[in-house]
């Protein structure tokens, strides 16, 4: 009997995995491969790794740049007035097909957008939908032709409508008209449509790969589509900022006409038969995997770090390392005390000491922000300090116990200081009210997930408790801290982060009072008048005067306490070929471009 399941074993391995299929090893997993949930309550990094090539929308991000650009849209929106509507007529290529066979449509486009801002409205559909076609903006769609569609906003906002509504992923009606008609009819709840199978049953994709097969807790396997109808097209880059996007079949557009030298050109695919999401419980059995051949690139928003790296070379491993733009933070629960106190929060961002920690412990692996919007976004940062950074370690913990003493709180032992020199530790913190501070429990990542984060918690626990700030850090995975942060809100801090930061969109998600993802329950009317302000802002160079105030207030309220950005160093496989490597925040950043990369045998 073990003979012959042995056998069954080495059969069914080159049907699961074949020469060319893209074996990507991931950390987390999605909750339910259903894109209302995925998108919705659930969505996170992880979910947009395994959905980025399975749908694709009326517009995109470029390249390397990051310019809009056209993808299931023939051209940019043509913009009119209505009556008091804003008007965004779009049309859409020819030629363009579901994974089915089917051809995908305008009545695909407005089925998409109409039932989700009326899920939204109506039925509680949550997560990023609700700024993908948020109802303050968008108001309906309509069919015009087979080919194109009016969108109907109610203001503009580039936000709002160019990188939500504009760039929401796009559904077939088709396959999911009979489930969002049942809700949207009122006669089933939300999470009815958040249960369809749709591994069993998967819904037909846009992009160059379909869900196929799905083994819980251990691999998520997508196969290529037949003749895509995309295969071949080109996206081209000029040294005069032009862009030009050329199809096989004739589609041709450009934001400008092109001079001087090329300096990308990007090929879609697919060029490999499928790809499998293998699931590894931490970074280092995934990065043992690369080097045993077992996985082709390590897919994590985190990269690689230190030992796992040197264990790779000289193995048949490409290492890169792109700067990022992935801001680390710690978040307060401002329902609490002594949380709510803004001089707390100010006592804690001169006790985590960054430029220390960065310089003396992470041997310069990370770079130290205070901004949630970092400089390597250039057109967005403000120069903003949090702390006096020419205070060295000793100065930075008698300034904390300073603000807090001139806040009014007070110790059962208090910390005693010999100079800028802490010589006796504090002890029972006490809070204006009068109460004792309980121990703040303080979630951060594993070591195995994220050893920066890890080590953080450890110091920002130390630091604290020698001054009387009772911090135990709790380590946690990824999930968890989302469960505990998100869903029960029960915590008083955490240490997370945040994917690529491109626009000021998560300034609004997580600190507008009225946001669902406002996890630290922030609420500053100055603050959201200037959200709103951004939110209705459709020329750039004042959205950016704006974004600037916001961070500035930030930088004063300190909500979140922005940590640091990593150093992204990641790890791929030398049979893999991409069209380029070096990208802002890294491969990961663009999803580890699995319908551009090729595979080879070297």
């Amino acid at each position: 009997m073990k003979k012959l399941f042995i056998l069954l074993v080495v059969l069914f391995v080159p049907i699961l995995a074949t020469a060319s299929t893209l074996r990507y090893a991931i950390l987390v997993e999605p909750k339910a491969l259903n894109v209302w949930v995925d998108y919705g309550p659930h969505a996170n990094t992880w979910s947009r790794y395994v959905f980025s090539s399975k749908y694709r929308s009326l517009y995109r991000f470029s390249h390397i740049t990051f310019d809009f650009v056209p993808d299931l849209a023939a051209d940019l929106p043509k913009v009119s007035r209505e009556g008091s509507y804003l008007v965004y007529t779009v049309k859409l290529r020819k030629g363009l097909k579901w994974s089915d066979g089917s051809p995908i449509t305008s009545e695909d486009v407005a089925f998409t957008l109409n039932s989700a801002v009326n899920l939204v409205k109506k039925a509680g559909l949550s997560g990023n939908w609700v700024s993908m076609t948020d109802p303050h903006f968008l108001e309906k769609v309509k069919v015009v032709d087979e080919y194109t569609v009016k969108i109907y906003l109610k203001k503009a906002g580039f936000l709002r409508v160019e990188y939500g509504i504009l760039m929401a992923p796009i559904l077939q009606k088709k396959y999911w008209d009979r489930y969002v008609g049942k809700v949207l009819e009122g006669k089933k709840k939300i999470d009815y449509l958040y249960s369809v199978n749709t591994v069993d049953n998967p819904d037909p994709s846009s992009g160059p790969f379909v869900l196929e097969k799905w083994e819980r807790g251990a691999f998520i396997r997508l196969k290529a589509v037949n003749d895509y109808f995309d295969k071949g097209c080109t996206e081209e880059h000029y040294e005069n900022g032009a862009i030009v996007l050329k199809c096989k079949n004739g589609y041709f557009w450009e934001n400008k006409p092109p001079s001087g030298k090329r300096t990308l050109r990007v090929e879609m695919g697919p060029f490999v038969d499928g790809i499998i999401y293998r699931v590894y419980q931490n970074v280092s059995s995934a990065v043992q995997a690369l080097r045993a051949g077992k996985v082709d690139f390590v897919l994590n928003p985190n990269g690689i770090q230190g030992g796992d790296v040197s264990s790779l070379k000289g193995s048949n491993v490409n290492i890169i390392t792109n700067d990022s733009i992935n801001p680390r933070y710690l978040a307060f629960n401002l329902d609490r005390s002594p949380e709510r106190y803004r001089a707390f929060r100010k006592a804690m961002a001169y006790i985590i000491d960054m430029d220390f920690l960065s310089k003396r412990v992470l041997m310069g692996s990370v770079t130290p922000i205070d901004s949630l919007i970092p400089k390597g976004n250039v057109f967005w940062h403000a120069s903003v300090e949090i702390v006096d950074h020419n205070l060295n370690h000793n100065q930075r913990i008698k300034k904390a116990y300073e603000i807090l003493k001139n806040a009014g709180f007070r110790w059962v032992i208090e910390p005693k200081f010999s100079g800028s020199k802490l010589v006796k530790r504090g002890k029972g913190l006490i809070d204006p009210q009068g109460n004792i501070v309980r121990e703040l429990k303080l979630l951060a990542p594993t070591e195995s997930y994220d050893p920066l984060r890890s080590i953080i918690a450890l110091y920002v626990e130390k630091w604290s408790n020698d001054l009387g700030i009772p911090v135990k850090a709790y380590f946690m995975d990824f999930k968890s801290i989302i469960r505990k942060a998100y869903y029960d809100r029960d915590f008083d801090m955490f240490i997370l982060g945040w994917g690529p930061v491109r626009t000021p969109d998560h300034l609004v998600n997580y600190l507008y009072s009225k946001s669902v993802f406002n996890v630290t329950h922030y609420s500053n009317p100055d603050f959201d008048y200037l959200v709103e302000k951004l939110l209705s802002c459709s020329n750039l160079k004042k959205a950016r005067k704006i974004a600037f105030k916001m961070q500035d207030m930030i930088s004063r309220d300190l909500p979140y306490i922005p940590l640091f950005v990593p150093k992204i160093v990641e790890a791929y496989s030398k049979k893999l070929v991409f069209p380029y490597t070096k990208v802002q925040s890294g491969l990961q950043s663009v999803y580890g471009l699995v319908e551009y990369v090729k595979k080879v045998d070297r």
